[in-house]
């Protein structure tokens, strides 16, 4: 028996779509909270995929909505369980970015949180190396250790 064909949006056909001014679709990202911090497509919500059927329905209460899912590498393989589990919750109008986040990331930018974006001291040229009189001489007896 085969599965049957699970619709797919392009990424040039998404990024025509979500450039519009006026939405007509949903964004769902179903990778976990720590991807999707780490960066993520404008606009859009994160539903880890565990918690899918139980917090999708409070986030986008219009079942008629298009919705666009996004997956990572890891849920490539699941695309049609997840695709199973929106159509029993009432959503008929779902598609997959084909190619997932990392097609996504080939052709354009993601929205970055903004603690990730700030430099660290290192970056900013700073050392973690203190002064010279502040070092720890490792022949003395009055250090105490380290840890």
């Amino acid at each position: 028996m085969s599965k049957k064909q699970i619709p797919h949006i392009t990424c040039e056909h998404f990024l025509a779509l979500h450039g519009q001014e006026e939405r007509q679709h949903v964004v769902v990202d179903l990778r976990d909270r720590i991807e999707f911090e780490a960066g993520h497509i404008k606009n859009s919500v994160n539903v880890p995929h565990k918690e899918l059927e139980t917090n999708i329905e409070n986030l986008i209460a219009d079942k008629s909505k298009k919705v666009i899912v996004i997956v990572g590498p890891t849920q490539e393989e699941e695309i049609h369980t997840i695709h199973d589990i929106l159509d029993e919750l009432g959503y008929k109008n779902v598609e997959f970015l084909a190619g997932g986040i990392d097609r996504f990331c080939e052709l354009a930018p993601l929205e970055i949180e903004e603690e990730l974006l700030e430099m660290t001291p290192e970056e900013r040229g700073g050392s973690n190396v203190g002064d010279e009189d502040a070092q720890i001489d490792p022949e003395a007896s009055d250090n105490e250790p380290l840890f």
